[in-house]
């Protein structure tokens, strides 16, 4: 039983549940390990009839900033850059269909999980397929793309977070045969104190 999906059909509990949300918000929320496996293993081809993959720089920070699909400004995605993160995207006819972001400084969610990483540890985020291009087997093509070109530069290990309620970013991974690291329940009263638990680790298990 999915409680987030009760809550999200039912009008009167998502309405308690924003409210609530106010003051004390609770979200469990997996830290994944992502791997680069055997290809051959997995169906990424996507379903365009010609495409490049490419690291994005500054420049291309403009049009994705421009998509109204995309929260973040383009001083916010220019300053990633500026702190050393990494964009991947994926063009079709030069137009930019997906990107997606790694972080060689630390793996965070908000302000509930931070850790730093090691030089060859990378914190996978923000796959992102525009609205357009979505139902063409885009997003993992391209995250196993970043794999293979984190692998080149010495970034061997991969982290990422999901959240136990984005079902479809949790079947994403698993397809491209991510494994859920640890459990976490996350808090934050106020928006300010944050609290975070360990409700289940599976580093014991052989990943």
């Amino acid at each position: 039983m999915n409680i987030f999906l009760i809550i999200q059909e039912n009008p009167a509990l998502h309405s308690l549940y924003r409210a609530v949300s106010k003051v004390v918000k609770v979200v469990p929320y997996y830290l994944f390990r992502e791997f680069l496996t055997d290809e051959a293993e997995l169906n990424l081809k996507p379903d365009l009839d010609r495409w490049e993959i490419s690291v994005l720089e500054p420049p291309d920070m403009k049009e994705i900033s421009a998509n109204p699909e995309v929260p973040e400004s383009e001083d916010i995605l220019l300053d990633r850059l500026a702190d050393g993160f990494l964009c991947l995207g994926l063009k079709h006819n030069g137009a930019i269909a997906a990107y997606t972001w790694s972080d060689f400084n630390k793996c965070s969610y908000e302000k509930i999980l931070s850790f730093p990483l090691k030089e060859d540890e990378a914190c996978l985020f923000d796959m992102r397929t525009l609205k357009s291009y979505r139902g063409k087997n885009i997003a993992p093509y391209l995250r196993y793309q970043l794999y293979k070109y984190l692998v080149q530069i010495g970034r061997t290990k991969f982290y990422s977070i999901t959240i136990m309620s984005n079902t479809s970013s949790y079947l994403f991974k698993i397809k491209l045969k991510a494994k859920p690291y640890k459990l976490y329940l996350g808090m934050k009263f106020l928006n300010k104190y944050t609290f975070n638990i360990c409700l289940k680790d599976y580093a014991t298990q052989k990943i």
